[in-house]
């Protein structure tokens, strides 16, 4: 089912009203109201890369290879941060929870990428650490 972004960035800019890292346009929307081009702007952008990581997902599925990281940029708001190096399971394998839908705020630009052997031994760790250290996904936490 399609998301509806503009029911989205109302919420969120409800939602951002009570959070210290607050990502742009929101930050601007926040102090002058929206700018319905800079809204329009913002959904299509989300729209489209909610688009190209379903695809990227979908292929990774296809592969067979379901373990992956949140990864956050340092500009990502204060709600989409706290899942930055969370594992997940595409199916919720593994005793890992499903991740969370992306982008989960419609600014932030955060990535799931895939966990392979390598870089797990490489960095010292195994699928019992990603079970301990993973933050399930909860839409409603702030």
């Amino acid at each position: 089912m399609p998301r509806d972004w503009d029911a989205e960035i109302d919420r969120w800019t409800e939602r951002f009203r009570q959070v210290e890292s607050v990502p742009e346009p929101f930050a601007t929307a926040i102090r002058e109201g929206w700018d319905p081009i800079a809204r329009a702007g913002l959904a299509a952008d989300a729209e489209a890369y909610a688009s190209a990581t379903a695809g990227f997902l979908d292929q990774l599925a296809t592969s067979g290879w379901g373990l992956v990281r949140f990864d956050a940029r340092p500009d990502d708001c204060g709600v989409c941060s706290r899942y930055a190096g969370s594992a997940y399971h595409l199916d919720g394998e593994d005793g890992l929870p499903e991740p969370p839908p992306l982008p989960i705020c419609p600014a932030c630009r955060h990535t799931l990428n895939p966990l392979t052997p390598y870089f797990m031994q490489s960095a010292g760790l195994d699928l019992e650490d990603l079970v301990d250290t993973s933050v399930p996904f909860d839409d409603d936490a702030v």
